[in-house]
């Protein structure tokens, strides 16, 4: 009892596996808690890129492994140094549905049934926006996209207040394997939000003596009433990761000029303060950046904070001239309706390459939402 009673609660990076969202949908998260208190709860949601996976899938494949820096697991760890005081929360692109191309695909895995990364290099999102095979979005005007966020953020939640401080550092292991142990996991096919009171019971009936104990004495201070869905939001979008953010903005429009009378979205939507576009792109032929000037409009008037940072190797691609063209029309019709929004290009003057797309992670500067955000030199 006494060494229970005198472990360290984990600092790093938290894997939790099948969170239940909206109508059966489940995801991957891996969480990061701050590092210091803040006097306002904020998160970051963060949508990673084609290639970003969990460390040791990355290991194990050829093309993937020198980007292993890029990992899921590292990226929670740089977020959490350069915004200190938020919960960071990284959403692993996921599928309900076993890929086509698995069946003739000797090393798309079989256990990856529910993890849509075709080929394991192209991340989909199919359960935020409607995917192609290699992720390229079908943008709808509602894929109810801020109702899988927001229960997605709910369970997280629930799953963290009722870890034992073992389980939560036997999550919180870098090289940790994907597991099925029924307190990491639960039924993907419930579709009402009691889900989470069902994981949170189950996880409280699984506790002995021992760790109820533990649990009481320890107390672990970020998740002392932890509700993700009720912090004030700053999503970030990575590379094919924006296909998230446009389809948000399909959404707002949709929840606030298609549906107006509908206020059940009212609260998430208001909680999101900032935006992060980091060098959008994915191998569609259009639809890279938003420019349809009715739905720019409608996030203009949300007063939602937009940051946008490229790079060459997306707007300096020659091979897909509508990127840069998308991108400006984005940021100039915002900028003609005083949207609040910033943009910034890094590595101007340097040939395209993917090591600087992925350094934008190490080079945009946070802005707002987490108080004293890091302003350390770019890690190596």
């Amino acid at each position: 009892m006494s060494s229970m009673l005198g472990s360290t609660a984990p600092s790093g990076p938290i894997r939790l596996l099948a969170v239940p969202g909206y109508e059966g949908r489940v995801n991957d998260v891996i969480y990061h808690p701050p590092q210091t208190r803040s006097e306002e709860d904020s998160a970051v949601i963060y949508f990673g890129g084609d290639v970003q996976d969990y460390k040791e899938n990355m290991e194990g494949h050829r093309d993937n492994k020198p980007y292993m820096k890029w990992s899921l697991d590292e990226t929670s760890e740089r977020l959490s140094k350069r915004f200190p005081t938020c919960h960071i929360v990284v959403v692993r692109p996921v599928r309900s549905t076993t890929p086509k191309l698995a069946t003739f695909m000797d090393f798309v895995s079989a256990e990856m049934d529910h993890n849509r990364m075709e080929f394991k290099t192209f991340s989909c999102y199919d359960n935020f926006v409607p995917c192609n095979n290699c992720g390229a979005p079908e943008h709808t005007p509602t894929h109810y996209t801020l109702q899988h966020l927001e229960r997605l953020l709910q369970c997280a939640s629930a799953r963290l207040r009722n870890m034992s401080i073992s389980q939560l550092r036997s999550q919180a292991q870098k090289d940790a394997k994907p597991s099925t142990d029924s307190t990491t996991s639960t039924d993907v096919g419930s579709s009402s939000s009691s889900v989470c009171q069902n994981e949170v019971a189950t996880l409280e009936s699984k506790l002995v003596p021992d760790q109820k104990l533990e649990k009481d004495q320890e107390k672990i201070w970020w998740r002392e009433g932890i509700q993700l869905d009720r912090a004030h939001l700053i999503l970030i979008g990575f590379s094919k990761g924006c296909v998230v953010l446009n389809q948000i903005i399909y959404e707002f429009h949709y929840l606030k000029t298609l549906t107006p009378d509908d206020d059940t979205m009212s609260k998430i939507v208001s909680r999101i303060r900032e935006m992060y576009w980091l060098d959008g792109g994915h191998s569609g032929g259009k639809n890279t950046w938003i420019t349809s000037r009715s739905l720019l409009e409608t996030l203009t008037r949300l007063s939602i904070n937009i940051h946008v940072h490229v790079t060459p190797y997306q707007v300096n691609d020659d091979r897909r001239p509508w990127i840069r063209k998308e991108e400006k029309a984005f940021c100039d019709l915002l900028r003609r309706l005083n949207a609040p929004i910033e943009r910034t290009f890094h590595f101007e003057n340097q040939l395209p390459t993917l090591l600087t797309h992925f350094e934008v992670h190490n080079v945009f500067r946070p802005e707002g939402g987490c108080e004293n955000a890091s302003s350390s030199p770019p890690e190596t």
